[in-house]
């Protein structure tokens, strides 16, 4: 077997500490607060040099938007979003924003969190904090988009409108509240949110 060209061996090994300083990041963020965290914190817990967290990722609020653009960009949250944009059936549209939001919510529970916190973060942070509001949000809108198109909304509803909806039964604070608050399933907030969702968005 022909030896791995060494400039592989490199790129693999600061993709590897590049995850190592990102994971340090997000378990003292969660830990200990975003803001009482410092750079020379996650390099400890990394075992790498605090220069290297600067140069394979970053400082604090490039970390934290890292961590968040991870969760927003994760592939299977884009097949999700694709498959709302084409479904034919509105009921299927509602049910496919819950399962995948609540993978969302389910795989990456400490990105909610850090997004979440926007208000406790410093200015910089809460921005990106607040991009990935924005972008989770947006997928939401696909699948508003995707009900008016099928003529699905219930009468005077606008695209608006029912973005707000699905925002308040799928959004950032919902499934934390039914699961980590109300030891709900997430089967059981699944069914729920569907129910509740489909009961306000759609004609009867």
């Amino acid at each position: 077997m022909a030896a791995q060209p060494r400039a592989s061996r490199r790129q693999e090994s600061a993709e590897q500490t590049r995850q190592l300083i990102l994971d340090a990041a997000l378990d003292l963020f969660i830990a200990q607060g975003y803001a009482t965290t410092t750079v020379n914190d996650i390099a400890a817990r990394a075992r790498v040099a605090v220069a290297t967290v600067y140069t394979s990722v970053g400082g604090k609020p490039t970390l934290l938007r890292a961590l968040i653009e991870a969760g927003v960009n994760d592939p299977e949250t884009a097949q999700s979003v694709a498959a709302i944009a084409v479904a034919t059936d509105p009921g299927e549209v509602v049910r496919l924003i819950g399962a995948g939001t609540r993978y969302g919510h389910q795989s990456r529970p400490h990105t909610i969190q850090l997004i979440r916190a926007a208000p406790s973060m410093t200015a910089s942070a809460a921005a990106a904090a607040r991009d990935g509001a924005a972008a989770y949000r947006q997928a939401l809108r696909v699948g508003a988009v995707r009900l008016d198109e099928l003529s699905a909304l219930r009468p005077g509803l606008t695209v608006a409108q029912a973005t707000q909806v699905l925002w308040f039964y799928f959004g950032l604070h919902s499934w934390p509240q039914l699961v980590d608050e109300g030891g709900w399933s997430y089967d059981e907030a699944e069914r729920w949110l569907v129910d509740r969702a489909s009961e306000a968005l759609l004609r009867p």
